[in-house]
This record gives structure tokens, C-alpha cells and sequence, in this order.
């Protein structure tokens, strides 16, 4: 299956665009601008990607509520983000699990958000992600979904696994 099919992109953040970080064997996002590397993969997959693409950042960045990552660091992370791809909107979680809001993945608030703000027909939108979170809000949301398979992920049973963004275009 290839990504040409679908007008409307969504693409979580941590270990899509940017490399995660591991802190004590456990998978994280970044805290700083230092430790905000992009994937090689996005960057071909973002120069490669169809411009009629309608393009969204859908993330959870509870380290921003855990008082682990400043908000101004996270707005110039996105900043760059934005220098490589033009996106639409960028929808940021920035709850914890305890929160229970309807944006936090695995719910599909951020992306049931982008489709109604923009008018977009579920059939014509694709989640990628590398997380089971990722997977199950696409599924909520009534949407298809890609799973980005990585040595940290192994075990979420997932139909369309790939193993880079590139093999999408």
C-alpha cells in the first residue's frame, strides 16, 4: 500500500520525524533542543511527499506537564519541524495519562479535531506512527494507520508495518 492514495497525512512525532531518546532502557522524546534529531527517512520522506498532501503533527508531549521539557524548547523544536514540512496544523497533547482528556492518544481526539476542522473524509486520511497508541487512535478515529517497525516496538501485532517512511512514496 502506498501513501499517493490518501489526501490527508497524519504523522505522530517521536521516532517518525524525530529520533527518540532511551533513559534507562525505556523509549522517550526529546527534552532539548540538542537531543531533537530528525530521522533520516522523514527528511527524504518530507522532500518527497506530494505537496496537494494535506499534512498534520498529531503528539503527545506529556513532558511538558511533568515539567521535564519547557515549552519554549518544544515551540522551537516545531519551528524546525516547520522549516522541513509545511504542515497544516500541528494538534499537541500536552496532558498526562492522569488527565484523562479525549486528545491524549490512544484516544482519537487531536485527529477526530483535524477532521472536523478541515472537512476531511476518514477514507482519505492515514495515521503513521510507531506506537500502539498511535494505532489504536487511528482505529478510534475510523482511519488507517501505518506502523513504523523499529527495534523498540516488536511487539505490537500490526498488519501494515514498514520499515521506513520512504517506502511509502
Amino acid at each position: 500500500m502506498k501513501i499517493n492514495k490518501y489526501n490527508n497525512i497524519f504523522l505522530d512525532r517521536d521516532g517518525i520525524i524525530n529520533d527518540v531518546i532511551f533513559r534507562d532502557g525505556e523509549v522517550s522524546s526529546p527534552r532539548s533542543i540538542d537531543e531533537f534529531k530528525f530521522r533520516d527517512d522523514f527528511l527524504h520522506f518530507a522532500e518527497k511527499i506530494n505537496k496537494k498532501n494535506n499534512v498534520f503533527l498529531i503528539t503527545n508531549q506529556p513532558d511538558i506537564k511533568r515539567n521535564l521539557l519547557k515549552l519554549d524548547d518544544l515551540k522551537v523544536m516545531h519551528e524546525k519541524l516547520m522549516d522541513i514540512l509545511d504542515f497544516n496544523e500541528m494538534f499537541v497533547c500536552m496532558h498526562d495519562d492522569d488527565d484523562n482528556c479525549q486528545c491524549r492518544k490512544p484516544k482519537p481526539g487531536m485527529i477526530l479535531e483535524a477532521i472536523s476542522k478541515y472537512n476531511l473524509k476518514h477514507k482519505e486520511c492515514i495515521m503513521i506512527g510507531d506506537s500502539s497508541k498511535d494505532i489504536k487512535a487511528a482505529n478510534a478515529a475510523s482511519i488507517d494507520a501505518f506502523l513504523l517497525d523499529t527495534n523498540y516496538n516488536k511487539d505490537v501485532n500490526f498488519s501494515y508495518k514498514i520499515k521506513s517512511l520512504v517506502s511509502l512514496i
